[in-house]
Formats: structure tokens, sequence, C-alpha cells
């Protein structure tokens, strides 16, 4: 397949541009605007092709639309480590644990468009989350002690209809 290339800043324009760069969390921002949120976990546990690998993945929902899929992706040793917080989340957001432990820090952020022929575009259509649109995601990583969590948000089209 192409290489996609990871942007430093998305070329997307208003409120895409908005929300693509939301420093805050999606979550209350998706609370705030929609005056609804609900997170719904559909995969958490062991990534297949790495058995050393932990990934969750979410679907943030407002008023029953799917607005924003999210994959976390751990390291099994530092999800039963520094990052265990993450075992205990259940239904709740990431954003319970990112904005509120004053040891984890965002190191970066990048962006990218998917297109109907990347993988995770596939992924997300066989969920019925995507059609053929071409979406945005952004990835970013974030540290505790010294211990990296990676964070791949996409932004789903009923985010702005």
């Amino acid at each position: 397949g192409i290489k996609m290339i990871w942007l430093k800043s998305p070329t997307a324009k208003g409120k895409e541009f908005s929300w693509l760069t939301e420093q805050g969390s999606l979550t209350e921002r998706l609370n705030k605007e929609f005056h609804d949120v609900e997170v719904d976990v559909i995969y958490e546990g062991k990534v297949s092709e790495e058995k050393s690998s932990y990934k969750r993945e979410v679907i943030i929902k407002s008023h029953g639309q799917p607005m924003i899929f999210a994959r976390t992706s751990l390291k099994d040793d530092d999800l039963n480590g520094t990052w265990s917080c993450v075992k205990k989340l259940g239904q709740q957001s990431l954003a319970n644990i990112l904005f509120k432990d004053t040891e984890i820090y965002r190191r970066s952020m990048l962006y990218q468009i998917i297109q109907p022929a990347d993988a995770l575009h596939l992924y997300l259509k066989s969920l019925d989350l995507v059609n053929q649109e071409i979406i945005w995601l952004r990835k970013s990583e974030w540290e505790k002690n010294g211990k990296t969590l990676s964070l791949i948000e996409v932004f789903l089209p009923n985010l702005f209809i």
C-alpha cells in the first residue's frame, strides 16, 4: 500500500480543524457541544499479531451516533506496571486518566488522512462507522514515568454533519 504521511498540522478547515487540534479531552468537548456522551468499549485485550501488546478500542457516541473511534496501545509490561490505571477504566473515557494525572504528559501529536483503501478505514467500515468518506485521524504519544502510551483518535463523519 501507499505509505501514509503524518502531518504536524492538519490541512483541514473550520470545524474540522478545530476538532482535530483540540488540546483538551474530546469526550468533554462532545459533552459540552452535544450535551450527551457515551463510551462504548468494543475491544480490550491482546493485539493478535503481537503477543506482548495490549489494545483498547472504544467508540465515543453522542445521542447514539458514533462520533469518535479511539484505539489505545500499550506494551503488556507497562499495562501491568506504570499504566495499570488503564485496566480499571471500564466504560470510562481515557481522558479520565490522561488529563487528571499530573505525571502524564503528551509528548507528540500527528495527523493523517485515511482513504477508503487503508486497512484502518476497512476495519471502521466493517464496524459500520464509515462508508467511503475520507476521514482524519490523529495519533498522540503520552508519557508517564518514561513509559509510552499511544492513542489514535479517528474523527467520524457524524461529527461534522
